[in-house]
Parts: structure tokens; sequence; C-alpha cells
């Protein structure tokens, strides 16, 4: 959780749900790395500047197993509308 705070993302608002499972216990000495993929991007019907990401974040170990799985939902700033880009794009940071 606080990688995903502190990772430079562009959160408007925080966190607004989060969840997630420890399917294996970590271990003094573990090579930890985190895999984060967008799952969903859904513009704010009613903050036309907001809108609601649901990002998938996987920690693996040195081995390549799973060792905590954290489902978010971030309130994030929607880009500024250009000719090349249609409304309603999510900032990409």
């Amino acid at each position: 959780m606080r990688l995903l705070v502190e990772s430079g993302l562009p959160l408007m608002g925080g966190i607004v749900g989060a969840g997630g499972e420890r399917p294996k216990p970590t271990r003094p000495g573990d090579i930890l790395q985190v895999v984060s993929e967008v799952e969903e991007v859904v513009p704010s019907r009613s903050r036309p500047a907001r809108g609601m990401a649901r990002v998938r974040s996987e920690t693996r170990n040195q081995h390549g197993e799973t060792v905590q799985v954290l489902l978010a939902k971030l309130v994030v700033p929607r880009r500024a509308a250009t000719t090349s880009q249609p409304q309603g794009e999510l900032a990409n940071h």
C-alpha cells in the first residue's frame, strides 16, 4: 500500500477502495517486485476533471511467486482534451 501511495501516481482524491490477499508469506531477505496493471478507467459523470481507475498490483518474490495481490480504486485527474485524443481519457503517469 505504501508503494502505491508514494509511487507518484496522480491521486486527486486518494484511494477509494482497496482489498486484496496474501497467498504466500514473505521472509526476511526476500527480494520483492511489484507489477501493476490498470484494469479499468471510467470518467466521472459529476466531476469532469476526474475519473476512477481500477488498478491490480501483484507483489512477487525472487522466485516469481505471488505473495500479495492488491485491488485498488483510485480517483485520478483527467487529461485535457486535444484534437488527437478522445474526450474522457485519464492521465497516464
